[in-house]
């Protein structure tokens, strides 16, 4: 979609095909029937409350405004507001859903809605990565994250998502068990291929045991981390192979998938529901004692926390990040690592999704303390710790000149963070931030390298 001009909608940027908007063609009043589905308790249980409550509280104090990275980042221009976004639902839902504004109208807020204005808020739900910064700061818990969500979820109903997340995501996910449309075939050929090279280059004899039943550990990657970020899965299975514990992957057997991204999460519940329903599956037929999510931020929060909301069977189900895993294994000396072994300076991005929404803040800190020599902390971190832009779906969306969004909001930020700290090296625990990351660092020319925390702690082990 590069070479088509697309015209503007909202902004100079375009995330939504023509093709997928479809500009010319009326939508108003589908949108408006979805928008009164949202606001059905009993058609969306998952966010109905939150929802109305950030529809009905804000009070204009520009907090969250401050804290939006793509708001400051731009200059500060007033569409990209956190505010001006949800206010565009907002006099929406006061014209059409509120008897106020059906009497009152302007007075109150309320304003008729325009084909223009659907097609506008469509493009402008995705110039948020739904990194809920402003949801932190937010003095009566406003909610502009979850308001963008719930838009994206609108979208949906009346058949417009971004080709990536959907029909090259979890319609990907559904038919072929990852959304890299990998068979089982050249999955356990990645595997065997890792295999040599750890026995190649490190003289280490491994096993990586598929498909096991009631193992302890249960590790599900994003599928595209077999293609993109091998290295890290190479590093992931020299720790648990010198952990000595019982693990295991699995194939994306019929009815299943070892691809543990959920992009239904950034767009549609019934997309949410589908995929979950494929991990359940997983966790049914392997019996595992604790599931482990890989290093992917927003299939922590599907699997650790909504998936108990969604599914009765998974309220049993032990769900834990690979980096509280790899915490433990340090900390009860099952593996033994040099910090000497990474000399480098190294700084960590907080991923949006493992803590602002996972609370995984002390223990990322504590593995690269313990294999890294000069750990440096990049400012702000923790719970405001700055999205890198990638969240949301955005780091697989290229369309446009979508590329230049990414890097010239949230990568600008990020990019200067990183200058600061006079790193080398970036370590990351996120799949969608290794691929904003790798963009930026060659966006912005950045003298760094980024790396997995699987390859630093894999790097810094000693074997007795």
């Amino acid at each position: 979609m590069a070479e088509e001009k697309m015209r503007r909608v909202f902004d100079e940027f375009r995330a939504l095909s023509d093709e997928i908007l479809k500009p010319d063609e009326p939508k108003k009043e589908k949108f408006i029937q979805a928008f009164k589905k949202m606001l059905d308790k009993e058609e969306n249980w998952t966010f109905w409350l939150p929802l109305l409550t950030s529809l009905d509280l804000c009070v204009k104090c520009n907090t969250c405004a401050e804290a939006c990275p793509f708001y400051t980042a731009s200059g500060k221009k007033p569409i990209y507001h956190p505010v001006y976004r949800s206010d565009m639902l907002r006099r929406i839902y006061k014209k059409y859903f509120t008897l106020s504004g059906k009497i009152f109208g302007g007075l109150v807020g309320a304003r008729d809605v325009t084909e223009e204005d659907i097609n506008a808020l469509a493009e402008s739900a995705y110039r948020c990565s739904v990194c809920r910064r402003c949801a932190y700061v937010c003095p009566i818990g406003v909610d502009n994250g979850l308001i963008t969500r719930e838009v994206r979820k609108m979208l949906y109903e009346i058949g417009i998502a971004p080709d990536e997340i959907y029909l090259k995501g979890t319609l990907y996910q559904k038919e072929f068990g990852n959304a890299t449309k990998t068979p089982a075939e050249a999955f356990l050929n990645t595997l065997d291929f890792i295999k040599e090279d750890l026995e190649d280059e490190k003289g280490i004899e491994v096993e990586i045991p598929v498909d096991k039943v009631g193992a302890d550990y249960l590790i599900i990657n994003n599928a595209g981390d077999y293609f993109a970020f091998l290295d890290t899965i190479i590093g992931q299975v020299e720790v648990l192979n010198a952990a000595g514990i019982d693990w295991t992957y699995n194939t994306p057997f019929k009815n299943g998938t070892n691809d543990v991204v959920n992009y239904g999460l950034f767009f549609s519940d019934k997309e949410l529901v589908d995929i979950g329903k494929l991990h359940l599956e997983v966790v049914k037929k392997l019996k595992p004692k604790t599931v482990v999510v890989g290093e992917c931020g927003h299939a922590y929060e599907a699997m650790k926390f909504l998936y108990k909301d969604i599914f009765p069977e998974w309220k049993n189900v032990r769900v834990i990040s690979i980096i509280e895993l790899f915490d433990e294994l340090i900390r009860t000396g099952k593996i033994k690592v040099d910090p000497e072994k990474n000399p480098q300076p190294v700084t960590y991005h907080d991923p949006c999704k493992l803590g602002r929404l996972g609370g995984l803040y002390e223990e990322p800190r504590r593995i690269l303390k313990a294999v890294c020599k000069d750990f440096r902390e990049m400012q702000p971190n923790r719970e405001m710790s700055v999205c890198c832009g990638g969240g949301g779906g955005f780091a697989i969306m290229h369309k446009d000149d979508f590329m230049t969004f990414r890097m010239e909001t949230y990568g600008k930020i990020k990019a200067n963070q990183i200058k600061e700290t006079g790193a080398e090296v970036l370590a990351l625990a996120c799949s969608n931030c290794k691929g904003q990351f790798r963009e930026i660092i060659n966006w912005h020319k950045l003298d760094v390298e980024w790396k997995g925390i699987a390859e630093l702690v894999a790097n810094a082990l000693v074997y007795e």
